[in-house]
């Protein structure tokens, strides 16, 4: 007898899931994302193959105890990845009919379970679009139809697809938690948050300049949010958003011009608007701000001479004074002098529990002005400060 067929079922899932996900270890769905820190959204995921060559389809015809084993592991088929030709196995339009099909065969099979998405939309091969727009519609119905079991989603689409998206009416989002998104218009990123008001992990990405969108007249309340990032040029979509339990915040603005947008005022009417001055412990931004509006921000309190421990004790900032860890980049070089205006703004945070810190750009050219001070600084008890 195979002893292959008297294995638990509980260790044939376990043998499955290793052997699938394993083999997937660059996937978008998998891999770590240098920007992301401590974001709870990078645990293994089996990944799904369109191939009915290959993964669970082959594995289902080894024998009727694999088989069983496959057709009743709803988990095993719960992600799904669109994101390239050679994922899907398709090289030419007429293949999109079979795409659909498995599709629909996979979405059965996973029953109930939450699904995790990763869509890269439109499909080329070299310049070609592979799959036509109506197709993509076709593929995302499907999987809209399911957007009730949506757990995890990431999406780069076109706006016909992003329309789409706006017209799922939010009660079918609540078990969205995470959601990361690639959009081409700032339109649809006030859409985005109206329609996932139970996301914790929310990262939006616009890189177009010239956009016009309108702000809702009240503000959109997301209680459960908790990781936000927002990578565009229109950083005051911010004004939108309440989010009282916001633990950490990433903005960037690709802010080059002098006559850019001032986002103190953004930032800080955000933190009061939200009332989640003390929940936010990680900070980061990049180019949104100036060296003087970024320090403006953050000196609230004067500098401590000597760095104690009753020193800290005595001097907390009122601007987030759980402020943990804080990244800065400026939109020019940083000079000598700004960085001793940032070290006098970071003596001051020490106080609280500032203790991560890292800033770019900065002009090497006078390093001895300032060196001194980072290393009496980074001297001190699990402080960290990167220049």
């Amino acid at each position: 007898m195979d002893p292959s067929t008297v294995l638990p079922v509980e260790l044939l899932q376990k043998i499955f899931q290793h052997y699938l996900s394993d083999r997937e270890k660059t996937s978008p769905l998998t891999s770590p994302n240098p920007f992301q820190g401590q974001r709870p959204c990078g645990h293994w995921q089996t990944l799904q193959s369109f191939d009915l060559s290959d993964g669970l389809w082959v594995l289902g015809r080894v024998n009727s105890a694999w088989r069983k084993v496959t057709l009743s592991s709803k988990m095993l088929w719960s992600t799904v990845l669109i994101t390239d030709y050679a994922n899907l196995r398709i090289y030419s339009p007429s293949d999109s009919n079979i795409l659909i099909e498995i599709l629909t065969e996979i979405l059965h099979r996973s029953g109930d379970a939450p699904l995790h998405i990763s869509l890269s939309f439109p499909i080329k091969v070299g310049r070609e679009k592979i799959l036509s727009d109506s197709a993509s519609r076709s593929l995302f119905a499907l999987l809209s139809a399911q957007s009730h079991r949506w757990q995890w989603m990431d999406l780069k689409a076109p706006a016909m697809i992003w329309e789409d998206f706006a017209r799922i009416p939010p009660s079918r989002l609540g078990m969205l938690r995470s959601l990361r998104t690639i959009v081409p218009s700032a339109s649809f990123l006030v859409q985005i948050v109206g329609a996932c008001l139970s996301v914790v992990d929310l990262m939006m990405y616009s890189p177009y300049l010239n956009d016009h969108y309108t702000l809702p007249p009240v503000h959109i309340g997301m209680p459960s949010l908790r990781y936000l990032v927002i990578s565009s040029r229109h950083i005051n979509v911010l004004e939108a958003i309440a989010a009282p339990y916001l633990q950490s915040l990433e903005l960037r603005g690709y802010a080059y011009q002098p006559s850019m947008l001032s986002y103190h005022s953004v930032f800080t009417e955000f933190i009061q608007r939200s009332k989640c001055s003390n929940s936010l412990t990680t900070l980061n931004l990049y180019r949104t701000c100036d060296c003087r509006d970024f320090i403006a921000m953050f000196s609230r309190t004067p500098s401590t001479p000597r760095y104690t421990d009753w020193n800290r004790s005595k001097s907390v900032p009122s601007l987030l004074p759980n402020l943990h860890t804080l990244s800065y980049r400026d939109p020019r070089t940083l000079q000598a002098a700004d960085v001793n205006l940032i070290l006098d703004m970071i003596e001051s945070r020490i106080a609280g529990r500032l203790r991560n810190v890292y800033i770019g750009y900065v002009n090497r050219a006078d390093t001895q002005k300032w060196e001194g001070r980072l290393s009496s600084l980074n001297s001190l008890s699990d402080v960290h400060i990167v220049i």
